[in-house]
């Protein structure tokens, strides 16, 4: 074989394997809020609204500091409001060209108890989105120009299932946990609602329990009527009401 055909034969098989590689990294790349998108859909869960949501300590801030920050993020309407020994400021982006809303607060304390401040952003949407993993970056792309540092992520989905379940609750919410290969460490069962935080291999980052670990938490709802089951899926935690 000559030289050159040599040459082909290498830079093909190179190629090949750089292109095998791409995609395996890319489906280990797979955002959280994705997967749980992914796998509420397969369980015929309408997604009905969707958050993420990161929070970070930073040095305590004064009043005048808070409001100095405030008036570099001019594309966020922001409001003041005082709790006690607590001063926030809350802005809110109506971000049109992304169809999502952004929120961001700033707390700090007015007393020398304390040492830190918290900002936390949230990105909220309604409905599911055509491509999750670019949401994903750009939330952390947004959050990463806030924290200036990579922060844990909280992603919320929930969604309905209608009156056609063919299955108990309890069954529905074994076929959840199933789907994001999720072992069970905590469970709530009442008639018409059921709570379970558990542990997926799908993800690495944990929150510690009295016991345990968790990473991930599903709740499952019925109507007094029985027409619908709301379903809310979090990682590592739920974060809006259920």
């Amino acid at each position: 074989m000559r030289k050159k055909e040599i040459a082909a034969v290498i830079f093909t098989m190179i190629l090949v394997f750089t292109l095998v590689a791409n995609h395996i990294g890319a489906e280990g790349n797979e955002s959280k809020i994705s997967l749980l998108a992914d796998g509420m859909e397969k369980q015929n869960v309408r997604i009905d609204t969707w958050s993420l949501y990161a929070k970070n300590s930073v040095e305590k801030k004064s009043i005048k500091e808070v409001k100095q920050m405030v008036d570099q993020l001019r594309q966020y309407k922001w409001v003041y409001e005082k709790d006690g020994e607590v001063f926030k400021a809350v802005g809110v982006f109506e971000n049109k060209k992304k169809n999502i809303t952004e929120k961001l607060q700033i707390l700090t304390t007015l007393t020398n108890n304390h040492s830190t401040a918290y900002i936390l952003y949230q990105v909220t949407g309604v409905g599911a989105q055509p491509d999750w993993d670019k949401v994903n970056e750009y939330f952390h792309e947004q959050s990463f120009d806030i924290f200036h540092e990579n922060v844990t992520t909280f992603a919320c989905l929930q969604g309905l299932l209608d009156d056609n379940m063919k299955v108990s609750l309890y069954e529905k919410s074994r076929e959840l946990v199933n789907e994001f290969n999720a072992n069970p460490v905590e469970q709530l069962q009442e008639k018409d609602f059921i709570s379970i935080s558990g542990k997926t291999p799908l993800w690495e980052d944990f929150i510690p329990t009295d016991n345990d670990k968790i990473n991930i938490q599903i709740a499952l709802r019925t109507d007094e009527m029985g027409d619908y089951t709301s379903v809310v899926i979090g990682t590592p935690i739920i974060t809006s009401e259920y």
